[in-house]
């Protein structure tokens, strides 16, 4: 057996139910646990701050993520300093914010969230560089809810409400 092959083997082996099949072994009714650590930005419990290379007084967008806390899910938007914001208006199903004097710290944070697999009413999440020095972040709804926004710290965060409609998972594969 190759050096190489022999090794993930071992890995494999050590890691054992964690590689398996999380939801199979789930009791009958309940929800699957995770097995591995999650390893990304919490608010209040992993605050990790990825390094970042700031231009004098530009603020950095370092995380755009979802939570699902309390009965409606949480959207968070961590950045190096308090962030500086405005809703802007949008469709109904839609909350627009933009970040002034900011910037995304990697291409990669604006790639999409699809949370539409979760029990929310969130359905995703988009982080947008805009011209200017503003990024903008657009939560788009599966129903329209109340939710709470307020920042806490280097965070902004938006707590939703429960949906009052049944949530029905997003079709899979895609559609188009």
């Amino acid at each position: 057996m190759r050096p190489l092959m022999f090794v993930a083997a071992l890995v494999a082996l050590a890691a054992g139910p964690a590689l398996g099949k999380p939801a199979a072994d789930a009791p009958e009714g309940q929800a699957a646990k995770r097995r591995v650590p999650y390893l990304g930005v919490s608010p209040g419990t992993n605050d990790y701050l990825p390094r970042t290379r700031q231009r004098r007084g530009s603020r950095v967008v370092t995380w755009v993520g979802f939570q699902m806390v309390g009965e409606g899910g949480r959207v968070f938007i961590q950045a190096n300093e308090p962030p500086l914001y405005n809703l802007v208006p949008g469709a109904p199903d839609e909350i627009i914010l933009d970040l002034s004097d900011s910037k995304l710290r990697t291409r990669n944070d604006g790639r999409p969230l699809e949370t539409g697999w979760f029990p929310t009413a969130v359905e995703r999440i988009d982080a947008q560089q805009l011209p200017g020095h503003t990024t903008r972040i657009i939560v788009k709804l599966r129903e329209v809810v109340g939710y709470d926004l307020r920042q806490e710290g280097n965070y902004l965060l938006l707590d939703f409400r429960r949906p009052t409609q049944p949530i029905t998972p997003p079709a899979y594969p895609p559609e188009g």
